[in-house]
């Protein structure tokens, strides 16, 4: 039978010891790393959203101010005479009555205003780009 004593090694008990504090040690700089991550991408998200906010923001006023423009050129016309309404793009199309008088529309739009006769009805084309850019403006 063989027996074997172990005295107590104090270089490895000091070698345990190191080991396990650099092991803390990485553990807390690694928790520290991840926590300034996150700090970070929470930063980012909500600068996001504060972006994304503005825009949805910028789009409700441009919104309003073009659904204001439009209630405001039927109200010149005259709701009887007005058959259609759309928004294509960067204007406001008016279709309306052959007997429509145009004349209070021509007067608050001049230029930005095409108007198109036909047989059937007149079609009025509202360049809405420079309307909504100086609403925009005073908003």
């Amino acid at each position: 039978m063989i027996v074997a004593v172990k005295r107590r090694d104090y270089k490895r008990l000091l070698i345990k010891a190191i080991s396990l504090l650099s092991v803390l040690a990485m553990f807390t700089a690694y928790y520290f790393h991840m926590s300034e991550e996150f700090n970070q991408e929470t930063m980012e998200k909500v600068e996001k959203n504060n972006k994304l906010t503005k825009k949805k923001k910028k789009a409700k006023t441009i919104e309003k101010i073009i659904y204001r423009e439009a209630q405001t050129a039927v109200d010149l016309i005259g709701q009887i005479n007005v058959k259609e309404i759309k928004i294509l793009g960067k204007r406001l199309f008016l279709v309306c009555d052959t007997n429509t008088d145009l004349e209070p529309l021509m007067i608050r739009y001049g230029v930005m205003a095409l108007v198109k006769h036909s047989v059937s009805d007149i079609k009025i084309a509202i360049n809405l780009d420079l309307i909504v850019s100086s609403k925009y403006d005073e908003v």
